[in-house]
């Protein structure tokens, strides 16, 4: 036989390829949360569902219930982060306390109540930072 019989098998071996690693692409990523998010994992109690992160990688993780602090490197296309990440928090119904703007940093600090608890955010940026646009620090107070 010529090449023309080695063709089908050729194709069958490559759509086998690509179907194993598509598979094993799910697999890895199955039940991990932060699996699209990259850098370090959150903590296991973080409330995700109650404080909305903007897109981004995190850099810093830490705390558990009811005090965490979380820093997430934006993606530079998105805009300013900043104001994202305090939108995002206002339409998931946190109301806003104070604001603090100066050349140094900018915070808002945030609240909502959530299933008889009240989640405290305080989301900002810092011009000392390394990445001082788009690096978005979050502490996070559970009551």
């Amino acid at each position: 036989m010529g090449s023309l019989g080695r063709l089908p098998i050729s194709k069958l071996l490559l759509s086998l390829l690509m179907g194993a690693l598509v598979l094993a692409g799910a697999v890895a990523c199955a039940g991990d949360k932060d699996a699209g998010r990259g850098g370090v994992p959150l903590p296991k109690d973080f409330p995700s569902q109650q404080v909305p992160l903007i897109d981004g990688a995190v850099l810093s993780a830490d705390g558990s219930s009811p005090t965490w602090s979380v820093t997430v490197q934006a993606q530079g296309a998105d805009g300013n982060a900043y104001q994202n990440a305090v939108k995002a928090l206002t339409d998931a119904g946190y109301t806003e306390s104070s604001r603090t703007e100066n050349p140094q940093e900018h915070s808002v600090l945030l609240y909502k109540e959530d299933d008889r608890k009240t989640y405290w955010v305080n989301v900002g940026v810092s011009a000392t930072a390394a990445a001082a646009t788009t690096s978005i620090i979050y502490s996070v107070n559970m009551l």
